[in-house]
């Protein structure tokens, strides 16, 4: 009896298997790509994973399991009361130096545009005091002084620490996502914009904007942790109006133009932060102002370049952004002429620098 019985559970056990691998290849919404290549084990276990049946209803079952039996902690993400925050524990030393000798490389060799290094950090690196002692975050201040010590003297280096720091208690950062509002976006642009030669413009030359109230980040969707409330989505309008006149960006060969720096067809995808500058898509982006006689701007990017960009639209003629990560192959000085701009801006956050 006890033997039909464990062929019996056997038997429904690989059932069960084989009915969620039937319907996560049949349900989901394009086929996994199985061509013999390197990388192929990992792009299917990512696959599967992406594609599992009711995935949010097994994540979000967990996230309450887990809660409940009183952690704070999914993977890599701390659940606060107020907030997701993902945890940055240690960084690359090898990347880290790499990316100091390229930027030392690439400033040494155009003597004469000014460069500067804005390195911003994480959630987890501002609020790491109030992180339970259990958790080892990256001391991101310390990293950044580091960074910044094995900077050339000709580059210019920009606090985002500080004035991050000092707002912490407002909302500078999503709750459901890693990266910074536009409130934290123009709180480091108040600070810096000075040692990039012009005057802030204040706050209250701005009307805010709610682009979206029910924003769920990546964070959110790595553990579908219900516990947090919605995000908003922020635009900063200049009441003196928009000083783009037009915007160009480039993917794959394509160009596509735009009269606005907000793509608002963003806000009915998943990515709804795509909304500023259509996102990471493009390799290179040119914006192009009405301040027909101000300095050009070379930004090279990381995604948190893409909601600082608006509080400099007042400031410079032109800003092009340069996305190396988009790049494949082409060097930064392939896909643009450096030495015709006045300055060139490194904006980065600590997690995708490191």
């Amino acid at each position: 009896m006890k033997k039909a019985f464990n062929y019996v559970s056997a038997a429904l056990f690989f059932i069960f298997c084989g009915i969620f691998a039937v319907s996560t290849l049949f349900l989901s919404d394009k086929l996994p790509d199985v061509t013999p290549r390197e990388g192929l084990a990992e792009d299917t276990e990512k696959f599967v994973c992406d594609n599992f049946p009711l995935q949010a209803n097994w994540r979000s079952m967990y996230s309450s399991i887990v809660t409940a039996a009183g952690q704070s902690r999914i993977g890599n993400v701390y659940i606060s009361d107020d907030a997701l925050i993902e945890i940055i524990s240690k960084a690359d030393e090898n990347k880290t130096n790499e990316l100091v000798e390229r930027i030392n490389t690439l400033a040494l060799d155009h003597p004469n545009v000014a460069f500067y290094s804005l390195i911003v950090p994480t959630a987890s690196g501002i609020y790491s005091e109030e992180l339970p002692m259990m958790i080892t975050a990256l001391d991101q201040q310390k990293l950044i002084d580091d960074i910044y010590f094995k900077l050339d003297s000709s580059i210019h280096t920009l606090d985002a620490y500080t004035p991050l720091f000092s707002a912490r208690a407002d909302y500078v950062y999503f709750r459901t996502d890693n990266r910074w509002t536009e409130y934290g976006a123009y709180t480091v642009y108040n600070k810096v914009i000075r040692k990039l030669g012009f005057s802030p413009v204040r706050l209250s030359s701005y009307d805010m904007e709610y682009a979206d109230r029910e924003f769920y980040g990546d964070l959110y969707s790595k553990t579908y942790y219900k516990g947090v409330g919605a995000d908003l989505i922020n635009i900063f309008k200049n009441k003196n109006g928009s000083f783009v006149t037009g915007v160009t960006s480039w993917s794959d060969g394509v160009e596509f133009n735009s009269s606005s720096i907000y793509y608002t067809p963003a806000l009915s995808t998943s990515n709804k932060l795509d909304l500023f500058l259509g996102g990471n898509s493009f390799e290179k982006c040119r914006i192009m102002t009405s301040n027909t006689d101000a300095p050009k701007l070379l930004m090279i990017k990381g995604s948190y370049s893409n909601m600082f960009v608006p509080f400099l639209t007042p400031h410079y003629s032109e800003i092009t952004l340069i996305d190396p990560q988009q790049l494949e192959g082409t060097t930064i000085e392939e896909a643009v002429d450096i030495d015709s701009f006045d300055q060139v801006l490194i904006l980065y956050d600590v997690s995708k620098f490191c």
